[in-house]
This record gives structure tokens, sequence and C-alpha cells, in this order.
């Protein structure tokens, strides 16, 4: 059998880790967290993920996330409480995540858990802190209190900001818009719905013309993320790749 290579892992897990991490921060039981604080609604998924790059100003906060539009993302990161900490507020998504973690993967074993947290921490510490700002600040975000699911869904998160990060830059190694990349992303992951969910009004580029950048665009980043990756032995890339399968099935009922 052939072992996986470096790209292969990312590839096979790239995805998973993103939809895991969307999950949690959909799921109706994460605003509560930032209600605690005086974060509601969509507040709270601004400050709570972009608060690991500290008291900026808010375009700092667009650069970072990339894909959100400036009016939309703004006035989301303005609304925090006067003197409020934003790392705090992070600690306070980090928290959610695990609450979510908990409830969702119950009957995963804890070895399995512990297990994937430890490898993707060890990814997390070989990557490179240039490959996106938030990557680098949740990678150094200490959050004391998580059992082993939440150090889990903490561990894959960083691994999510990590790709997120890579993308942004080969979205604009290719000359897309943010807009223009949501636009031609694969069907459940772009176009006009998710567009406006994030901010951007039309109208829109066709994604028929955009097709053939975005690809090159994925190409560029899966070179980017690999990188990381390389830490693994040929065993441990396997191995990885059949627990975070397992984690994306059971939180999404796959």
């Amino acid at each position: 059998m052939t072992s996986l290579s470096a790209r292969d892992v990312v590839n096979a897990t790239g995805l998973q880790i993103l939809v895991i991490g969307s999950t949690w921060m959909l799921d109706p039981g994460t605003p509560a967290f930032g209600a605690e604080i005086g974060l509601p609604g969509r507040s709270f998924w601004a400050v709570g993920r972009g608060g690991v790059l500290g008291n900026v100003d808010a375009d700092v906060v667009v650069a970072a996330f990339g894909f959100v539009s400036p009016e939309t993302l703004k006035p989301l990161w303005q609304s925090r409480p006067v003197g409020q900490d934003p790392h705090e507020a992070s600690r306070y998504y980090a928290h959610a995540a695990g609450a979510w973690a908990a409830r969702t993967w119950r009957t995963v074993p804890e070895a399995d858990l512990l297990e994937v947290a430890s490898m993707a921490e060890a990814v997390a510490a070989a990557g490179w802190p240039a490959v996106g700002a938030l990557f680098a600040g949740w990678r150094s975000l200490q959050v004391p209190g998580l059992d082993a699911a939440g150090r889990a869904a903490l561990a894959l998160h960083v691994l999510r900001e990590h790709r997120g990060g890579a993308h942004i830059t080969g979205v604009m190694a290719m000359g897309l818009s943010p807009v223009a990349a949501i636009m031609a992303a694969p069907a459940g992951r772009g176009g006009a719905e998710r567009a406006e969910r994030f901010g951007w009004t039309g109208p829109y580029e066709e994604a028929e013309d955009l097709a053939a950048a975005r690809v090159e665009a994925e190409e560029i980043t899966d070179r980017i993320a690999s990188a990381a990756y390389e830490v693994f032995s040929p065993s441990q890339r396997a191995r990885f790749v059949e627990l975070v399968g397992a984690l994306h099935a059971s939180a999404t009922g796959a």
C-alpha cells in the first residue's frame, strides 16, 4: 500500500477540519457563551475569533479574516464592550467550541481525542507564523480548563486557521478578490448566498469565469499548508486522516 504524502493528508482532512469548525461556530449553543460577556450573535463570532489579534484596529481584523466585507466585519469588531480584553473573548470562544465538542464527541474514546489533539498541535507547532495572523494568534493562545474533547476542538481550530491563512495567500496570488473567491468556490461552499452572508452585495461575477483561477488558488493553498504536515511519519499521516474522518462523521452525522 502506498503511504500518504503530506499533501494527501491536507487534501483528505482540509475540508473536514473546515466543516468541524463551521459546525460548532454555527451551533445554537455557541452564542450563549458570547452573551455572557456582552457579545450577542455574530459579535461573538467576530470578536471571539479575532480576539487573538489583540486590541487592534478593525482594518487589521478585516485583513486577517480575508473574506468578510469590511462593512460587515468592522461594526461587529467595534461592538465589543469597552475595556474588554479581546484575548479573553477568544478564550470564551474556545470554551464554546469545547462545550460543543463535549456534547458532539461524547462517544469518542478519550484516548482518540487526546491523540488527535496532540497530532494537530504538532502540526501547528511546525507551521510558519507567516501563514496567517489568526493562525499565529490562536496557536499562542493559552486556554486552561479544557477537557479532551475541548482540546481536540481547539487544536483543529488552529489548523483551520492555518489553512485559512494559506488560502488567503492562494486567492490573492491568483488575483481573485475575496468575493470572487467565494463565488468560485465549489457547490455548498460558495455562491451568492454565501457571499451575502459575508456581507457582499451583487452584481456578482459568474462562477464559470473564475473556476480556473479558483482551482489554482486551492493548489497554492494546499502547497503552503502541507509543509507543516511533513512533521508526521507515514503511519501518523494515515492515523491522522482516520481520526479526523471519524470526528467529522460524528460532527455531521455523515
